[in-house]
């Protein structure tokens, strides 16, 4: 319950393939329509990757991680963040793989950062550095997919820090959102379209204050605008929003 509770509040955005796909919950605050069941484990013994020694953990092939629906990447997340921790070669190729694999597609995109971003306790998340294999892996994912679900990353546990009324719940989004931030960070200097959608961003927190989207890529624009009034975001949410987008500048 626990878990549920930090992944659906801190990255709800991450749990629907599409920012149409909500409904209301008390309030009229709107949520993404999945729940998270158990994790299923999916490998069999014969399918598993090797492991090591003084490890438990179960991983899944390079093809389940490309394949997968989300809640099963979710589960094969679990399994390979704990790979970033530690800095042998071996666990280090391993995790490189498995992790691009999960992020040539939407479903594992969202399963592996919907896991590595709401992590409890200090994890490699909280590195100043993105970890070597999640560097490579988003660098060869595709930027059109990847960079807007970066950029939501950042959007939803940030609004969701003034929308929640249980402390412990928004301590838990900003620390999502600020580890979000830094993954946002690193794809900034990578690829164009982050600038784009950033600004598309600031500019639809910013409209109720007066300031012009002009200079941002009009369908961005409509995209973002859309999106806001789908999770009906207050202005203290969109204040919220728009100063996060300032800390990528």
């Amino acid at each position: 319950m626990r878990l549920h509770r930090i992944v659906v509040s801190s990255l709800g955005v991450l749990l629907a393939k599409e920012a149409s796909a909500f409904t209301c919950a008390p309030g009229g605050i709107r949520v993404a329509r999945i729940g998270l069941a158990p994790f299923p484990r999916r490998c069999s013994s014969s399918q598993r990757l090797p492991m090591a020694a003084e490890s438990e953990a179960t991983f899944p092939t390079i093809e389940q991680a490309a394949k997968d629906p989300f809640m099963s990447q979710l589960s094969h997340a679990s399994e390979i963040c704990g790979l970033l921790e530690k800095d042998d070669a071996k666990t280090i190729t391993l995790a490189s793989d498995l992790i691009a694999a999960m992020l040539s597609h939407s479903d594992g995109i969202r399963g592996f950062f919907a896991t590595y971003l709401t992590g409890e306790g200090d994890t490699a998340a909280d590195k100043e550095e993105i970890p070597e294999p999640l560097a490579g892996a988003m660098n060869k994912a595709d930027m059109d997919v990847l960079v807007p679900l970066a950029c939501m990353n950042v959007v939803m546990p940030t609004a969701m820090t003034s929308m929640h009324t249980d402390p412990e719940l928004s301590v838990n989004a900003a620390r999502t959102a600020q580890r979000g931030i830094r993954v946002l960070k690193y794809l900034q200097d990578k690829h164009g379209s982050v600038k784009t959608n950033c600004d598309a961003i600031r500019a639809v927190a910013a409209v109720a204050s007066g300031d012009d989207a002009d200079s941002c890529v009009e369908e961005r624009v409509e995209y973002w605008t859309k999106f806001f009034k789908n999770y009906g975001y207050g202005e203290k949410e969109k204040e919220g929003i728009a100063k996060a987008m300032d800390a990528l500048s």
